[in-house]
Order: C-alpha cells, then structure tokens, then sequence
C-alpha cells in the first residue's frame, strides 16, 4: 500500500505548510510520513483523514491501482470504477453501439 498524501494535498492545492495548521501535526512529521522516513501512527492517520474530511482508507492505494484523474473547472476529480461504468452506460447503447449525445 502507498501512503498517498503528498498527491492529495497537491490535487487540493494545499501545501504542506497549510495542512500543518489545518491537521495540527508538525509540517517536518508531515514531510518525513509522506518521504517514507517514518510511518504515521493510527491516531495521526486519523487526524489526516479527519483533516481531509475522507475515509482513511483514501489515504492509500494499492501499488498497481490504477487513478483516473479528471480536471473539470480548475479542480481535480478521482474517477473510480462506477463512475466509469456510469459514464459508458450513457454513451453505449444494450447493442455496444455508441450513443451520439
């Protein structure tokens, strides 16, 4: 699993400095989580993801998982696999013609 939270905080355009303030946790104990020097505890883990307003389990990826991600209106957006599948089912019809909208 990959810890994931410098990519987060770039996709929010947050920087490490900010989240410091927001999350209440050092920006060098942030610095060394995200370089893989040390490995944050359940509680800080915690503390990010409440920071974040996401699931913890957001805060990893598994190594070959593939994101999607799409910028809409200047801001980043994770496609995950239903919303793939959502948006296909409005462009193919039951045939696998596509549909021109």
């Amino acid at each position: 699993m990959e810890f994931r939270l410098r990519e987060i905080l770039k996709d929010r355009q947050i920087t490490i400095g900010q989240f410091a303030e927001i999350s209440g946790i050092s920006q060098s104990n942030l610095s060394n989580y995200m370089m893989g020097k040390v490995s944050p505890t359940l509680d800080t883990l915690n503390k990010i993801a409440e920071a974040l307003n996401v699931d913890i389990t957001y805060l990893f990826r598994k190594e070959k998982e593939i994101i999607l991600i799409a910028k809409y209106e200047g801001k980043s957006i994770e496609l995950n696999t239903e919303d793939l599948i959502n948006f296909i089912k409005l462009k193919v019809d039951k045939n696998g013609n596509r549909i021109n909208k």
